[in-house]
């Protein structure tokens, strides 16, 4: 013999919000939203401070506070990675030089 129960089951649903302006951010298919990579907060489009274009599937995106306070290191940074390149490029002609 075989019964039929009504069963009512609890539906869970999650909203994400900017960390930065309390804006919901849509969850759907289409990413609309975005982690900062030095802070880890949330953003909405609006709160995003700059993201670079980088092969994969993740982008590299900064909230608008941590890429100002990057201002004082990215100068810094790109005279460092020049000096590290001018370095592989020593080490790869002294490779290449027949004379050695």
């Amino acid at each position: 013999m075989i019964k039929e129960k009504k069963v009512q089951k609890e539906v869970v649903e999650q909203h994400k919000f900017c960390d930065v302006c309390g804006k919901e951010i849509s969850m759907g298919l289409k990413c609309t939203s975005a982690r900062c990579m030095y802070c880890g907060k949330d953003l909405c489009e609006n709160c995003i401070g700059h993201e670079d274009c980088t092969p994969g599937d993740y982008r590299d995106i900064f909230c608008k506070r941590c890429w100002e306070i990057g201002n004082e290191y990215r100068p810094i940074i790109g005279e460092l990675n020049s000096k590290v390149e001018a370095l592989y490029k020593e080490w790869q002609d002294k490779c290449k030089d027949t004379n050695v």
